[in-house]
């Protein structure tokens, strides 16, 4: 084709694309989910085939960027539409124009939706706690928005009455680095036998009584995504605990030298499961930590070694900030009277023994 026929045709293809559409064609332009290309229909035959046949007419762009060029983009039909397929992959919450000649058509991309949070965890797990338990935890599956605890959480009794003000009221709430587990501070005043609060309102959970936390539908993620539906936990309040703890009291049950099997402690009561899952180590005859997989509930503790056990005294260290649900550490009672020995500064050490 000569240099002249080729400006006609082009001339013709650009008028083509500047006819009006039939009163029943409305152009629509939507992204694909599936393939990510913006698919064009209601045009005429004629204009996909002006543009299948002239590719340079077509262009896509970032709306509201004054730029003549867009992304690259390859071109195709399928089922009468005009498929625009983009180099590149088109970015969620964006505007887009598509252009077919001199005529533009908006695409835009959703943001895509967050997903629901849900509640993956409750600490202590045990169907029965002590009645002067002191802390709760919450495992959230994401992130989850500060400020809503005190709204969102509460405490009721069997019959379905509200536990009045059960929680300690912080200016700021207890987090996580990650804000997906919150700590719920039951009132220590409450618990600690003898005090002005535990005088005027007792404590805030009795034993022999069953609960139940609710968490509302509306408690939002990081994402301003609401849980989207009530959830309840169950539990019962058992005698309380307020003797101090003892590491005599577990039952330790060492492995075999040379073999993987976890190292399994039971403890005498239930430990805080935070507290259990950091404040334990195991040091190796060398001296020197056992790397494994740490479990607990609180109610035992298990290390799974990385490489076989090596036969010889190992200790294990409990550090001092070491606890159960109840607030007692290592030598010392949350209810000690005043005056009496305190929990202890150092770590416990205890010897053990793996051989064959």
């Amino acid at each position: 084709m000569s240099a002249l026929g080729h400006l006609v045709w082009r001339a013709l293809l650009a008028a083509l694309c500047l006819l009006p559409l039939a009163v029943h064609a409305e152009v629509m332009a939507d992204v694909d989910d599936a393939s990510g290309a913006v698919v064009i229909s209601g045009l005429e035959a004629g204009e996909v085939a002006a543009m299948l046949a002239d590719p340079e007419i077509v262009s896509l762009r970032v709306s509201g960027i004054a730029s003549e060029r867009g992304t690259p983009v390859t071109l195709a039909k399928k089922n009468g539409a005009l498929v625009v397929a983009p180099r590149f992959t088109l970015m969620p919450g964006m505007n887009y124009v598509v252009a077919l000649g001199n005529k533009s058509y908006p695409v835009s991309l959703p943001e895509p939706i967050a997903p629901a949070p849900m509640v993956v965890a409750f600490a202590p797990s045990q169907s029965t706690i002590p009645a002067n338990t002191l802390r709760l935890y919450l495992r959230f599956s994401q992130p989850m928005a500060r400020g809503q605890l005190r709204g969102a959480v509460m405490l009721s009794d069997a019959g379905g009455r509200l536990v009045d003000r059960p929680f300690l009221s912080l200016e700021t709430e207890l987090w996580d680095p990650s804000q997906t587990r919150a700590t719920l501070l039951l009132d220590p005043g409450r618990i600690k036998q003898g005090v002005g609060p535990n005088l005027t309102g007792g404590a805030p959970l009795q034993a022999g009584q069953s609960y139940r936390l609710t968490v509302t539908a509306d408690m939002e993620s990081a994402a301003g995504v609401p849980l989207g539906e009530v959830v309840t936990i169950a539990f019962r309040a058992g005698p309380s605990e307020r003797r101090a703890v003892d590491p005599t009291d577990w039952h330790i049950v060492p492995p075999l030298a040379g073999s993987q099997v976890p190292l399994t402690i039971v403890f005498d009561r239930i430990m805080d499961s935070g507290a259990a899952r950091h404040l334990i180590e195991l040091m190796g005859p060398d001296g020197r930590p056992i790397r494994g997989m740490v479990r607990t509930d609180g109610g035992g503790w298990s290390l799974t070694p990385t490489r076989p056990w090596t036969e010889g005294l190992h200790h294990l260290v409990l550090a001092p900030d070491l606890e159960d649900v109840s607030g007692n550490s290592v030598g010392s009672a949350f209810d000690a009277e005043p005056g009496t020995i305190g929990a202890s500064e150092r770590p416990v050490i205890l010897p053990l023994g793996i051989g064959n």
